[in-house]
């Protein structure tokens, strides 16, 4: 065995014990969760014909609200648990996994280079990853620039769709793009490298004097100047949204028809013919995670275009 394949195969093996590891925490910390809810809520020990309507789609949608696995956001609980800096969340939790399937994945994409054939799955990736490249990068920012930022872009579009993706695996359960704090963190890197590149391609004062178009009249520069740097800031603020709201929503819906079938049990007092209506809603839930299935991919796509469009237009002014 060669030391490159002894490599590969060690990197592999640490990421599949990562994953697991992970996997372990999300799957315990949802029990112990699913547990403390089941305790703590009012409703927990009333039947399905005693609760509230509204009872059967709360309890849904609070798996879409990030919690603790170890250490509290806040309150008395802080000081039982440990500090609030300490605290880690499950959408964390979730990307780590993201990032360790990664290595997984493109540790064996890498490795198919120095090897005769490949399984379809690995060309596949492979495809991909010319595919982002060329059609994305370099068809925007242009060949020198964009091999220099392909590797970034890259990582970009596949980090957002493993989490995506992520999310719809039963046994994970975590989305970590419906969680604003992570789409927002992700459009602050872009903002970031919006911000650097613009001024180490153009150089600093020239980078913010660009901002403006040339030759306004002076009475009119204050205004352009808060209506530039207002639509500075809204590139971001766009990014986090779209890619929250979009995923968010999917699996609102897909919980509002799993509430759904316990809500149409309790209006049909329980009997037989309630089981039309949950194969309804199942059949119902199934397509829509079809459908999320395809939105995972392409708002992926979309976070990463709309990315390499603000990068190079930060670089590359238009006035």
């Amino acid at each position: 065995m060669s030391p490159i394949t002894r490599s590969v195969r060690s990197l592999l093996e640490n990421a599949v014990i990562a994953i697991a590891v992970v996997s372990a925490l999300l799957c315990g910390n949802a029990v112990a969760q699913d547990a403390g809810q089941h305790a703590q809520d009012p409703h927990a020990a009333e039947t399905t014909m005693a609760m509230p309507n509204e009872a059967f789609f709360n309890l849904q949608y609070e798996h879409l609200v990030p919690h603790a696995l170890f250490g509290a956001p806040h309150g008395e609980a802080a000081a039982a648990h440990g500090p609030a800096w300490l605290a880690f969340y499950n959408v964390n939790a979730a990307q780590l996994v993201a990032l360790a399937l990664m290595l997984v994945v493109f540790g064996v994409v890498l490795a198919s280079f120095r090897s005769r054939g490949s399984p379809w799955i690995v060309r596949v990736f492979r495809g991909f990853c010319r595919w982002v490249r060329d059609e994305m990068v370099v068809k925007i920012m242009g060949e020198e620039e964009g091999r220099v930022f392909a590797p970034f872009f890259l990582y970009l579009f596949f980090f957002i769709a493993f989490m995506n993706l992520l999310g719809m695996v039963p046994v994970v359960g975590v989305t970590a793009t419906a969680c604003v704090f992570v789409t927002a963190s992700l459009a602050a890197v872009t903002f970031a490298m919006m911000l650097a590149g613009g001024m180490q391609k153009q150089g600093v004062v020239a980078f913010w004097k660009n901002l403006l178009p040339h030759g306004l009249p002076a009475w009119l520069v204050p205004l352009m100047i808060v209506l530039e740097l207002i639509g500075l800031v809204v590139k971001p603020f766009a990014l986090t949204i779209r890619l929250f709201a979009n995923m968010l929503a999917g699996h609102l819906v897909i919980y509002s028809f799993i509430g759904m079938i316990f809500l149409f049990a309790k209006m049909m007092e329980m009997k037989f013919y309630a089981w039309g209506t949950a194969g309804l809603s199942v059949g119902m839930g199934v397509f829509i995670s079809i459908i999320e299935a395809f939105v995972a991919l392409l708002q992926a796509y979309i976070f990463t275009f709309l990315s390499i469009i603000f990068v190079h237009q930060a670089r590359h002014p238009a006035h």
